[in-house]
């Protein structure tokens, strides 16, 4: 599966004016009415200054939707949602880290050591989260020089599983998902607490075949129902 060629050279792109355009927004005057400078002065001083979990005051100091995330068990950081365009959703830091997430499952990466470069579901996307199914992508692995490689998952829900964030439950179901890339002899597991509404609320993934344990939660979530 190696190749020269990248395939989703469009993402960089994007994710690049994205980053941009909130760096611009957060050099605006307060004066203005905007808010952007000092919801990117908690976001920065949570990333850079975190010897801690993110605090409810903290979460709630940023009136956008948020994402927490930690790698490999470490301290949590707060990306900030940047675009939302039907189940596709870019989270960005102050600190030029990228997540792109698909109907709750991490699409591609920017920022980290090891990212996942490129993503396309084959199968299974949309499937509903309450029933066990099969689900499958490719994946672009730029620093390892692969490209189109595939990944087969089974999901298989494990049942009801309350969780707590910010100190508020919710009634999830866990769903364990077995993925296996025969091309890089990668097997892994991920985990997925999931809503009524099929919303991923917090989330155990693997993205790279060298790459962290990624833990993600919803903080405030994107306008809509669950």
């Amino acid at each position: 599966m190696k190749s020269s060629r990248h395939r989703t050279p469009g993402w960089c792109g994007r994710c690049a004016a994205a980053l941009a355009c909130v760096t611009l927004l957060s050099a605006c005057s307060s004066d203005s009415g905007d808010d952007w400078s000092a919801m990117w002065d908690v976001a920065s001083t949570s990333w850079h200054a975190r010897d801690a979990p993110v605090a409810l005051e903290e979460a709630a100091a940023i009136p956008y939707a948020t994402l927490g995330i930690r790698l490999d068990g470490g301290q949590e950081h707060i990306l900030v949602l940047a675009r939302d365009n039907d189940g596709e959703q870019l989270w960005l830091s102050s600190t030029k880290v990228a997540i792109t997430t698909v109907n709750g499952r991490v699409a591609r990466t920017s920022g980290f050591d090891t990212d996942l470069t490129g993503y396309s579901a084959t199968e299974g996307q949309r499937a509903d989260w309450t029933k066990p199914h099969s689900y499958s992508w490719i994946g672009d692995f730029a620093d390892l020089g692969y490209y189109s490689v595939p990944v087969t998952c089974k999901d298989s829900p494990a049942g009801p599983d309350s969780i707590t964030i910010l100190g508020k439950a919710f009634d999830t179901i866990r769903v364990d998902e077995s993925c296996l890339s025969e091309a890089l002899n990668w097997s892994f597991t991920n985990t997925y607490w999931v809503g009524a509404s099929g919303r991923v609320w917090r989330a155990i993934t693997h993205f790279h075949p060298k790459g962290p344990t990624l833990e993600t939660q919803i903080l405030r979530p994107p306008l809509g129902n669950d």
